[in-house]
């Protein structure tokens, strides 16, 4: 899809700087660091923070792609529920258009062995708050999830740098109440992130752990599966599927620390499932908006 069929006036404000100045500032003040990390498995950088009430994550990087093909794949929608499905802990997404609204049904389980039937559904909305010719900002948003969590969204920005290269900036944040951040913090244990918080008596760095650590693991997961969309979206259709969920867990297993939570064979059978499931909710769903009066209905069977 073109920039040309986008109407950049219905989704914000064209003339606003302030957003791609934002985060045009943020890639000068870590260029370093990223440019350190270009020898490592994938160049990005986490930030996060958590309390009370709420936690949130930050992750920056770049990506070898122009931000023309960046903008036109992650502007479309419906590319979303690909994207999402590399996650572990996702079992399918489906999406529907009502009027200028796009929603997402995304089904979320608390460990990868879990099946849909144990999934909690999450009700998405997804939104183009602000597009540029050199910026774009995306977002999806949730009023309630798992364990009595509430308000969260997943929100994504990007611009251009050099010829190929794309900056982009993905945040994740979520609310809770006290009586909730307890318990969850009980129930996730200690699992590693990305932040370092020391080092050790050998000078090895100390990863942040905990629900910062379980959530920035989230948050690196879903940014992989972006790369991993983008690594494989020109692959003949009949090949995406396979190629994009092998490169996602290629991606996963350069962060051996972190990420190491599936066998590949287990992983591929999951993950070749909930492709099938998705395919059939969404076909559901498709069916649901053709056959709107039973006339219409009648006449598909003919």
């Amino acid at each position: 899809m073109l920039f040309s069929q986008w109407d950049a006036m219905s989704y914000g404000n064209y003339s606003s700087r302030s957003g791609a100045q934002s985060i045009l500032d943020k890639y000068h003040e870590i260029e370093k660091e990223l440019e350190q990390k270009n020898s490592g498995p994938v160049p990005f950088h986490v930030e996060s923070a958590e309390n009370k009430n709420t936690s949130h994550v930050d992750i920056y990087g770049t990506v070898k792609y122009p931000f023309e093909m960046v903008r036109n794949n992650l502007l479309l929608p419906t590319n979303w529920c690909d994207i999402l499905l590399s996650h572990p802990k996702v079992r399918a997404c489906t999406y529907k258009k009502i009027d200028d609204t796009w929603l997402f049904n995304i089904y979320v389980v608390n460990k990868s062995s879990e099946s849909i039937e144990d999934a909690d559904e999450m009700k998405f909305v997804f939104r183009v708050s602000e597009l540029q010719p050199e910026y774009f900002d995306i977002d999806f948003t949730a009023h309630e999830g798992p364990h009595n969590t509430k308000d969260h969204k997943f929100e994504l920005e990007a611009i251009p740098l050099e010829k190929n290269i794309t900056f982009i900036h993905a945040n994740y944040s979520f609310g809770y109440s006290l009586l909730v951040y307890l318990p969850m913090k009980l129930f996730i244990g200690s699992k590693i992130g990305f932040s370092i918080t020391g080092t050790d008596s050998a000078g090895n760095p100390v990863y942040v752990e905990g629900l910062r650590g379980t959530v920035e693991r989230d948050v690196v997961y879903y940014y992989l599966a972006i790369l991993a969309y983008l690594d494989t979206f020109q692959a003949p259709s009949d090949q995406r599927f396979d190629r994009r969920i092998s490169e996602w867990y290629s991606l996963t297993a350069k962060f051996q620390k972190q990420l190491a939570e599936l066998k590949k064979e287990e992983y591929f059978t999951d993950k070749s499932q909930d492709w099938g499931n998705q395919q059939r909710l969404q076909g559901n769903l498709n069916s649901k908006k053709v056959c709107t009066t039973v006339i219409i209905c009648l006449r598909g069977r003919n």
